[in-house]
């Protein structure tokens, strides 16, 4: 038997001797697989880190993103605020073009303002040709507008004092308008 059981010995031994290196490389492998599943967590963990400190990043962006869209629907409507100022203010540079062009208007003030005194408007002319005829010299703002403003209790006051400054006989016609309130 010592023959057969030497045989068997034989048999068990190398199964064995196959069997070890078998195991040794599973028990290798095994721990390989630890080491790299436990890489894995250790990145799945970072990787978790990461995403934490990405979040707070997200939603900062987010919030950059309404503050640019709140800041460019103001600018938009400084832009349609600015586009009616600058109408405005070509308007007025028109009317200023229209103002240079127009003749001049002189006002005569007559009196003076007080309690008991409203003011009372008045058209003024002067009638050139008959001063030329009598060869006087004639003032050249006569040319345009002249307007008088009378400070007087009342009409009658206002007229005569417009008479007495600008009178019917040196060739002054006076023309009154509604009192000034």
């Amino acid at each position: 038997m010592k023959g057969k059981g030497g045989a068997v010995m034989e048999t068990v031994r190398s199964i064995l001797d196959s069997a070890v290196p078998l195991v040794a490389a599973l028990a290798i492998l095994c721990h390989l697989c630890w080491i790299g599943i436990r890489r894995g967590w250790d990145r799945m963990a970072g990787l978790d880190r990461l995403r934490q400190s990405v979040v707070p990043l997200k939603e900062r962006h987010q919030a950059d993103t309404e503050a640019l869209l709140d800041l460019n629907c103001r600018l938009e409507e400084a832009k349609i605020r600015l586009g009616a100022a600058e109408q405005r203010v070509q308007q007025i540079q028109r009317q200023i073009e229209a103002f240079d062009k127009a003749p001049p208007v002189f006002l005569h003030v007559l009196g003076k303002p007080g309690s008991g005194r409203r003011r009372f408007r008045a058209e003024v002319e002067f009638d050139a040709t008959s001063a030329r005829a009598a060869g006087r010299p004639v003032n050249p703002a006569w040319r345009y507008g002249n307007r008088v403003m009378v400070h007087a209790p009342d009409l009658s006051a206002a007229r005569r004092e417009a008479d007495h400054a600008f009178p019917q006989k040196a060739g002054y016609k006076v023309y009154f308008h509604a009192p000034v309130h």
